[in-house]
């Protein structure tokens, strides 16, 4: 018998011998304890209405306001966690509530025709007093296919004419907005949408206008988010504490 078969069988021998070591089993090849500390399945839900019922009804007597709190992880995710627990000192998870992968967001970015910006901008933006919504509607709405346009842009604002007609004679220019104030849904729907600010272009593509919005806040939107969603569930649970 080779010294590598020995080795085999040593090997296969210590996998299925344990040490018994201050009321512990451990195993021989890394000494690491078997602890057995079995952990609830995680509840998904993707509402923070969701979550706030499942709290409010403690459908498994779990005492939630004296052994778990909740963390608001980003603008998509928050959890129901629990304190410390057992030996391994893991925490549990007991339902967390996820922005439902389905819903459709808007493309920033991505130039796109005036015809499906606008079918987007309509339903993937929400509508506040003081945005710059209604503008930018109207000024994108004057971009139809088909319409020659004359782009001037020096980086910061873009002067757009518009000429229609068998004349082509220029109808209207029109410097457009460099920086646009919006709401778009990118969080929980159960709060309201926080607005930030956003670099609106026009770009030919061959006679075609096309329309970009491209984010413009550098990300302080996630934050705001993260506060209204602790808002939110602070202000209907209030013996629950919340982590954000």
């Amino acid at each position: 018998m080779d010294k590598q078969t020995i080795e085999k069988i040593e090997e296969m021998a210590n996998a299925k011998h344990l040490v018994q070591s201050g009321g512990r089993e451990w195993t021989p090849s890394s000494l690491k304890p078997i602890i057995f500390n079995p952990l609830a399945q995680t509840i998904e839900v993707h509402t923070l209405s969701g979550l706030v019922d499942f709290i409010s009804n403690d459908i498994d007597k779990a005492e939630i306001a004296e052994k778990y709190f909740i963390h608001v992880v980003n603008p998509e995710k928050v959890e129901l966690v629990s304190a410390i627990k057992g030996d391994d000192r893991k925490r549990e998870v007991l339902l967390q509530s996820v922005i439902d992968k389905e819903l459709d967001t808007f493309p920033f970015g991505t130039f796109m025709s005036q015809e499906e910006f606008a079918i987007r901008f309509r339903s993937m933006f929400e509508v506040q007093k003081g945005d710059d919504s209604e503008y930018v509607l109207s000024f994108t709405s004057k971009l139809t296919g088909g319409t020659n346009i004359d782009v001037q842009d020096d980086g910061v604002t873009q002067n757009v004419g518009v000429k229609k007609g068998l004349s082509g004679a220029l109808k209207a220019t029109e410097a457009a907005k460099p920086i646009v104030l919006l709401a778009p849904f990118r969080t929980f729907r159960d709060i309201k949408q926080p607005a930030s600010q956003f670099l609106l272009r026009i770009r030919l593509s061959g006679d075609t206008p096309t329309v970009a919005l491209f984010e413009a806040d550098g990300g302080r939107w996630r934050n705001e988010a993260v506060k209204s969603i602790a808002e939110y569930i602070s202000s209907r649970l209030q013996n629950v504490r919340v982590i954000a």
